[in-house]
């Protein structure tokens, strides 16, 4: 189970930083304007300078996958991190009943 973590996660880091260092941000085309679009303009300028970041980089991951920009957005925001979250609330459940047994069984052991 840890080795998958930590393959996912490295992964998705080699994925980013390829996607990151094969594209840059050299021009903006009609995506990345129809993507930045979709921003509200929050009026905090680290957020809106975070957003349009993102934005980039996941117009950038589309057209390495071969998906448009609202695809992968679906992917990640509906699919992919509802599904890690129920995933990582079971494993923490797991976890802390692993934990109350192993109080119990040492509470019984104990000299």
């Amino acid at each position: 189970m840890k080795t998958l973590l930590t393959t996912l996660c490295l992964t998705i880091a080699v994925l980013l930083v390829s996607v990151e260092m094969s594209f840059g941000h050299e021009g903006l085309d009609g995506e990345y304007l129809r993507a930045l679009k979709t921003m509200g303009g929050s009026g905090i300028s680290w957020v809106d300078a975070l957003f349009r970041y993102c934005v980039v980089l996941l117009v950038n991951m589309a057209k390495v996958i071969g998906i448009s920009y609202e695809e992968i957005n679906i992917w990640i925001f509906v699919i992919i991190q509802p599904l890690l979250i129920v995933f990582l609330f079971l494993w923490v459940l797991r976890l802390r009943r692993s934990i109350k047994r192993l109080k119990r069984s040492r509470k019984h052991y104990s000299p």
